[in-house]
């Protein structure tokens, strides 16, 4: 074991002197241009105004992560340029890169939109869940277990988790940015001890850079916030960077480099949300409740708070790290484990004691949980459908049909729900929420066969038999699930 590691710390030193300079470029580059962006946006009037639920004190700049989205995919550039082994690795895996690429630039721009028209909840979620689909089409899916439909849902709900926390954690001057460069340097150092160098660690290093550059202009007092283009962006990339990064290894290690690289996010998404539903509200509403402020109010300083934030992502970083290392597996799984327990149950205590008496009550379905519950549905009659045609065995050349044909049916299903208010409706049954709820399954589906038919090739073939099921099948399906929901909740 000591002598495993003496060899990680030397390949680790190795590539950081590689690494290192890349770094740099994208730090400088990130800092540049979001100075260019903060000038630009002060002189036009793009600035967060002063608000009861937001912290800052004084009108800011929001629109830094598009400095972090252009800077990013310039040093991407020059590296790929001046790099031959860079250069090599992601021409081998092209379409994972193009894949990544493409859906972090989606993602900023959905944050982007939204930081310009301000999305209802369910809009957004189902704009970031259209992101994650788009890379996972384009990838032909994530394996993770032997399961395609499984895979898929999976790597939509952690896509799409990791991007609200870290929309949740861009909270307070500093703290998202930290948690995140941290996060990715994590990445990178599995991604040297997994043997997905360099590909996946090289644009985990210029990712950080970026962030760095970001941080010279955010730390307390910032000057500029990344707004949810930023936090958007960087909450997809983390998440697609430990699934591409976490595939390579057996499922309870990736488990932990998930769980470790983007531990502080998760850690404050589930205080915050398990606070607010104790009292009641929705997870999803913006408030000055999260774990960052509970610290300040407390007696900690705003750049204490951050420094707080970057011990607890370091310690969750080399557990994810440790995880890769250490031959005693399940050691690092039950202290990873238990940490974040006892975290999340230290900090709530904290928030019950500050709250003080709360009406404790079963939280009302939010768009999350809809947005869910609906993906599950999608994934559970597409895989039926090729089954019941195939007669449950489906034959080798049409063994990647649900990886590919999943992410569309999930894009138009949930956009479609979404934009006629499924997600954000009341679920208590009666006759017009059925008649209402099997018209919009029923658009959804025919929208998935008629792209999913648009886009067949010879690499991407499909069932019509099983498409066919599937057009049927849904509608029916969601007025069932519509209805148990609705009586339980009634």
């Amino acid at each position: 074991m000591i002598f495993g590691s003496m060899i990680f710390a030397s390949m680790i030193i190795e590539r950081a002197l590689v690494g290192l300079p890349i770094w740099v470029l994208s730090a400088v580059l990130s800092w540049i241009l979001i100075h260019c962006v903060c000038i630009l946006a002060r002189r036009r009037g793009l600035v967060a105004a002063v608000r009861a639920d937001r912290w800052h004190a004084l009108p800011t700049p929001i629109f830094g992560g598009v400095g972090i989205v252009v800077a990013f995919l310039l040093a991407f550039a020059v590296t790929r340029g001046a790099l031959d082994e860079f250069r090599d690795a992601t021409s081998a895996d092209g379409s994972l890169v193009i894949a990544l690429i493409v859906g972090a630039v989606s993602a900023a721009a959905v944050g982007l939109w939204d930081d310009l028209a301000h999305f209802r909840p369910s809009t957004k979620l189902a704009a970031q869940c259209a992101c994650a689909s788009l890379f996972l089409w384009i990838a032909g899916g994530v394996e993770i277990t032997a399961s395609a439909p499984v895979d898929g849902v999976i790597a939509l709900i952690w896509i799409v988790t990791v991007m609200n926390a870290v929309n949740m954690l861009d909270n307070m001057d500093g703290v998202a940015g930290t948690a995140v460069m941290i996060g990715l340097i994590g990445v990178a150092a599995v991604s040297v001890a997994t043997g997905s160098w360099p590909y996946i660690a090289l644009i985990a290093v210029i990712c950080a850079g970026c962030v760095a550059g970001f941080l010279g202009h955010n730390l307390p007092r910032a000057r500029v916030f990344m707004g949810d283009a930023g936090s958007l962006f960087l909450g997809f990339m983390l998440a697609a960077l430990v699934l591409l990064c976490a595939k390579s290894v057996a499922l309870p290690v990736g488990l932990l480099i998930a769980l470790g690289c983007v531990f502080v996010p998760l850690l404050d998404m589930s205080v915050v949300s398990l606070s607010r539903i104790r009292r009641g509200q929705s997870p999803m509403q913006g408030g000055r409740d999260h774990t960052t402020h509970r610290l300040v109010t407390l007696g900690v300083s705003e750049r204490g708070a951050v420094w707080i934030v970057a011990g607890v992502a370091v310690v969750g970083a080399a557990g994810a790290v440790a995880a890769t290392l250490v031959a005693s597996l399940v050691a690092v799984v039950v202290a990873m484990s238990a940490l974040f327990v006892l975290l999340v149950a230290a900090l709530l205590r904290i928030c019950i004691r500050m709250d003080g008496a709360a009406h404790m009550r079963a939280a009302a379905f939010t768009p999350f949980v809809k947005v869910v519950i609906d993906v599950v549905t999608i994934a559970a009659v597409l895989n039926a459908g090729y089954l019941v045609r195939w007669d449950f065995a489906i034959p080798p050349e049409l063994a990647n049909s649900v990886a590919w044909s999943l992410p569309v049916a999930l894009a138009c299903c949930v956009a479609t729900n979404a934009l006629r208010g499924m997600y954000e409706s009341s679920w208590r049954w009666n006759g017009a929420s059925a008649r209402a709820a099997l018209v919009n399954a029923l658009i959804g589906a025919v929208l998935a066969v008629v792209v999913i038919a648009a886009a067949w090739s010879p690499e991407r073939l499909f069932s019509r038999a099983a498409m066919g099921i599937f057009l049927v099948g849904y509608p029916l399906v969601v007025v069932v699930v519509r209805g148990a929901v609705g009586w339980v909740v009634r």
